[in-house]
């Protein structure tokens, strides 16, 4: 276990958890670009579970395009049709992610409602799910 990681530079965890830094930082940024219905940041940040839920969508979003590049360089390496179905799943999901990211509908002019705090507790599972099988595929 120990020379597999010296050949691969940074333990799973550390790159599991770099993964979510930038997700993270990429949803705040997000969260404050004004939307329709939101005329922009100020004292109230992250009032709304729409702002809640850029953030969190954010985190999935970069976390299925890693998922993505690790599972097409396993393709690569391996032409393995398990990692190809993989592929299929994960674009599958990342096309979904984004189809109902909060971003997105602001950009529409619409806002989440009353299953806001629905979508958010989904969106928080998967990006749970998502930070668990990036650091188990990275092992």
């Amino acid at each position: 276990m120990q020379a597999r990681d010296e050949k691969k530079g940074q333990s799973p965890a550390v790159w599991t958890l770099f993964v979510l830094a930038i997700g993270l930082a990429l949803g705040v940024l997000l969260a404050l670009i004004p939307r329709p219905g939101r005329p922009g940041p100020g004292p109230r940040m992250f009032e709304t579970f729409d702002d809640i839920d850029v953030v969190l969508s954010t985190v999935a979003l970069a976390l299925l395009v890693v998922l993505l590049f690790v599972y097409s360089k396993t393709y690569t390496d391996t032409s393995a049709r398990f990692a190809l179905g993989l592929i299929f799943v994960l674009a599958a999901l990342l096309f979904q992610t984004l189809l109902t990211s909060p971003i997105l509908f602001g950009i529409f002019g619409h806002a989440l409602g009353g299953i806001g705090p629905f979508v958010l507790v989904a969106d928080a599972f998967k990006a749970v799910a998502f930070s668990i099988f990036l650091y188990l595929s990275l092992q």
